[in-house]
């Protein structure tokens, strides 16, 4: 008597089964298990929502900003297959392009991603509202979770017409549905679908049509803002939380805008120094998040970016030595030099020696190692003025603190209020030595330098928080005989100076600038002001009596518009944003 199996025919065999039979019953019993246990992990998951309260999609309300319910979370306990809830059936091969999706993409993108704070946070935003929408939406689903998976594997496996075919019709079909949905009532869905053409463009290296697919989205949300529609629960999360949308789209356009003419590809290597630093933490963020590997001669906090290879860590022992760099040079496109001696020892012989060695020793490293295309370095608004009140001048490219290096150089004793003359007078001679390198060796790459004014923004360590160069915890602390050495000076974040060193790297219309970054010209009243706003409860030292700003000025469109071409920003980021950037940080504890 036979007995019937899916698939699979057996007649009590007197003999061995075929080889054919034997792979059909066992893919089958595969499929079985593979069914189950992803049953059986849908079902634990709905029941550990239940058991943390959370509201199901039925009784939410529009006030509530708990993570929202989506059609996996309505799927009953007994359904045997939970994905029978999606829009449209799937093929065998959308089944395995969507396992991909989640077996191996989203697990991937956890370990890199930077937009949330914690893994859990992006896992809730990929799997709840991301892939959540795609099983609600066929259009969506093919547009971005279909597409992006046929697109990550046609990396490896470029010549497969299968796949090809697949990624080509996702995308016509999204495009269409896209230009279909513009026609009419603008919903959450279309903002989605935007989203994920414009995270395709990106990714195959289309980037002006990239941008093109972001102004939309901020178009869109712009124009309609609350009155966008949203018609299921996961849409209802993208409408609620408009900053999702916002912060995905910064971070889009921010890669879409790595244009394509670049002075260095995208997975170059760029060794930057003083990587503990306050400006190098944020530079080799910025990097990275292009695409770009980073080599750093000092620990730091990226533990998973160096886990994954995107880091090198090089130990140069001394700074000043002959060859310090040579070592780590090899291999590099890029170079920012950002290190600098912090120390404010009022010696001169003591700061200014060693900050142009290790000038000097990079550059001639960088000179020996034939990759290396970009050196950036780091400069000071007091390597061209001290910022006085009363005193009235334009600076340009010409323009140094000399006042600054005689003072430094005047004869002992060397007096504590001596140490902000020789850091002056340590950049002054470090920039001047950077040039006079360029004018007499004639180097193989390009040299720019960056000149920053007095930076705030965001710590991304402990001592970024509460150290001698931070002008918030020293109001916070009450030292107003340290904010009476500069009454008034310009403050620029520190996002804008990172980016600026990003740009200045990749830009190759950028040659032998000096671009200056003051930001806005401020004093202490300002950021008393702010503060003040921002934490009530605490008393901080009065108000001075005379609202007074510097005099000094320099030309600072250049790097207005480098912002603007490589960040997508009008301007620089607002003083009080950026105070509150500083104080609203795990890492500021005053």
């Amino acid at each position: 008597m036979k007995q019937k199996f899916q698939f699979v025919t057996v007649s009590n065999p007197s003999g061995p089964v075929p080889l054919a039979s034997r792979k059909l019953a066992h893919a089958y019993a595969s499929r079985q298990m593979h069914a189950k246990v992803r049953r059986q992990r849908v079902q634990r998951y709905q029941r550990e929502i239940a058991a943390d309260g959370r509201p199901s999609a039925e009784a939410e309300t529009p006030e509530s900003t708990t993570a929202l319910g989506t059609p996996l979370d309505r799927t009953p306990n007994d359904r045997r297959d939970p994905f029978s809830a999606m829009a449209k059936p799937l093929s065998s091969q959308e089944y395995f392009l969507l396992d991909y999706y989640l077996r191996v993409m989203v697990p991937n993108c956890l370990t890199k991603c930077g937009l949330f704070k914690t893994k859990e946070d992006h896992l809730h935003a990929l799997l709840r509202d991301w892939v959540g929408l795609g099983i609600t939406n066929k259009d969506f689903l093919g547009a971005s979770v279909l597409l992006s998976a046929c697109r990550t594997i046609l990396k490896d496996n470029p010549d497969d017409p299968v796949l090809t075919q697949m990624a080509l019709e996702y995308k016509q079909n999204g495009i269409r549905t896209l230009r279909q949905a513009l026609s009419g009532p603008v919903q959450a869905t279309t903002v989605a679908l935007a989203l994920a053409l414009a995270m395709d463009e990106k990714n195959f290296g289309e980037y002006e049509a990239a941008q093109q697919h972001i102004h939309g989205v901020r178009s869109m949300v712009q124009l309609r803002g609350s009155s966008i529609l949203p018609s299921s629960p996961t849409e209802r999360a993208m409408v609620r939380h408009p900053s999702r949308i916002a912060v995905l789209s910064n971070h889009l356009l921010h890669l879409a805008m790595s244009h394509s003419k670049t002075t260095i590809p995208i997975g170059s290597l760029v060794l930057v120094t003083g990587a503990t630093g306050f400006i190098a933490a944020h530079v080799i963020a910025k990097f990275l998040a292009r695409g770009y590997k980073a080599s750093w001669l000092v620990n730091g906090r990226f533990k998973t970016q160096a886990e994954t290879g995107d880091f090198t860590l090089i130990a140069v022992p001394d700074f000043n030595a002959d060859g310090a760099f040579d070592e780590a040079v090899k291999g590099v496109s890029a170079i920012a030099h950002v290190a600098s001696v912090l120390t404010f020892d009022s010696n001169p012989n003591n700061v200014i020696p060693q900050t142009v060695a290790g000038v000097t020793s990079i550059l001639v490293s960088a000179l020996r190692e034939s990759s290396v295309k970009e050196v950036i370095f780091t400069s000071s608004l007091m390597a061209s003025i001290f910022p006085v009140l009363g005193h009235e001048e334009i600076v340009d490219r010409n323009s140094w603190n000399e006042v600054a290096v005689k003072a430094a150089w005047a004869p002992p004793p060397y007096d504590d209020d001596r140490s902000n003359f020789v850091y002056a007078a340590s950049k002054v001679a470090a920039e001047k030595a950077l040039w006079h390198f360029v004018d007499e060796k004639k180097p193989h790459y390009t040299v720019n330098a960056i000149v920053p004014s007095g930076v705030t923004g965001e710590p991304v360590h402990e001592k970024h928080a509460d150290n001698h160069v931070n002008w918030v915890a020293t109001i916070f602390k009450g030292q107003k005989d340290r904010l009476d050495e500069f009454p008034a000076m310009y403050f620029v974040d520190v996002h804008d100076v990172a980016a600026l060193h990003v740009a200045a790297v990749l830009d190759p219309e950028i040659r032998n600038a000096r671009l200056q970054t003051w930001g806005h010209s401020s004093n202490w009243n300002d950021f008393l002001h702010v503060v003040r706003e921002l934490r009530p409860q605490k008393e901080f030292i009065p108000d001075y009596p005379e609202y007074r700003l510097l005099s000094i000025s320099t030309d600072q469109s250049e790097s207005v518009a480098l912002l603007k071409k490589w960040a997508d920003q009008d301007g620089w980021k607002p003083l009080k944003d950026s105070i509150a950037e500083g104080i609203n940080n795990a890492f500021f504890k005053l």
